[in-house]
């Protein structure tokens, strides 16, 4: 059966079975059930290709029993009616509740051939197009994290801001708050210990801002600067989330050849202004950093307070 399709042919005729068997076994694979209660059974462990089912069972109407196998389907099997009954209500409600395809008993041979071929290649371009939309949206979510992630941090990037949040930024209801950050005398960092420490005080800065920041958004700005948005704080509320990035950056031990370095950061700090567009609101944030990177370094400043803190 390895590389067929497979059929579960549910019928309590013995002979029915055997029918159909000499004529598929020859194409197809095929699993046999003669009541509801097996065939449930058979597809807790089976996932056919093709059901066919007949209407009735010794233990429940087959219409019963389709429903029963529907609501456990995942993989959108097509299932032919086998029936003896060949008034309009029955084909009508057959098909009514999704069945593919219905086959009057005593069917022939190649008529069932026929119906069975054509359900199967269906199943089949099915099967491939799922294949294909499932490749495509894995191909889709790697295209948007190289598009929208920073290759080194796993931060959100510029481009992700400018496209994603820039616009969301401008009609929330609520107040927001944008933090740029530096790290101070990095080109020191890099000169004193080689680009791969540098990389190294780059990620885990990186990674203290997003477990201080889980429900914000942490963005690797370009460089050594980074850009936090707060979404729905008060200014108290950002400047006490800068404080608490700006103590444990500094606190933290990066090691270079087993001794350790420490590093701090500078911040500015500007509430969202939806008077202002984005980038007007970055340029405040930018200007609150300098003028703390001016005046000594390691310290918050809020956009148009002298209020600042530091050592």
């Amino acid at each position: 059966m390895t590389g067929r399709q497979t059929i579960l042919v549910v019928d309590d005729s013995l002979l029915v079975c055997q029918q159909i068997e000499r004529a598929l076994k020859e194409e197809f694979g095929l699993v046999k059930c003669h009541t509801a209660k097996d065939t449930l059974e058979t597809l807790e462990h089976l996932t056919p290709d093709l059901i066919l089912l007949d209407v009735i069972l010794p233990d429940m109407e087959g219409y019963d029993l389709f429903a029963r196998i529907k609501e456990k389907d995942t993989n959108q099997t097509p299932v032919i009616f086998i029936t003896s009954k060949d008034s309009e209500e029955d084909v009508i409600r057959g098909f009514s509740m999704g069945a593919s395809d219905y086959i009057m008993k005593p069917f022939r041979v190649e008529e069932l051939k026929s119906r069975v071929r054509t359900r199967l290649r269906g199943k089949q371009e099915q099967d491939e197009l799922k294949s294909m939309n499932e490749t495509l949206r894995v191909n889709m979510e790697k295209l948007n994290r190289v598009a929208y992630r920073d290759e080194l941090t796993g931060l959100y990037n510029r481009h992700f801001v400018v496209e994603k949040l820039a616009p969301d930024l401008e009609n929330t209801n609520h107040q927001d708050a944008l933090i740029m950050i530096d790290v101070d005398d990095f080109k020191h960092v890099n000169d004193s210990y080689g680009h791969p420490a540098g990389d190294m005080v780059l990620v885990c800065i990186s990674n203290i801002m997003e477990s201080i920041c889980r429900r914000h958004k942490v963005v690797r700005w370009g460089g050594e600067e980074f850009l936090v948005i707060l979404m729905a704080v008060t200014e108290q509320e950002a400047f006490q989330i800068c404080e608490e990035i700006r103590t444990e950056v500094g606190q933290f031990p990066f090691l270079h050849e087993n001794k350790p370095f420490f590093c701090t950061i500078t911040l500015g700090l500007t509430q969202y202004d939806k008077s202002l567009n984005f980038w007007e609101n970055i340029r405040c944030a930018d200007r609150a950093l300098y003028r703390g990177k001016n005046a000594g370094k390691n310290q918050t400043v809020i956009y148009g307070e002298d209020r600042k803190t530091g050592v």
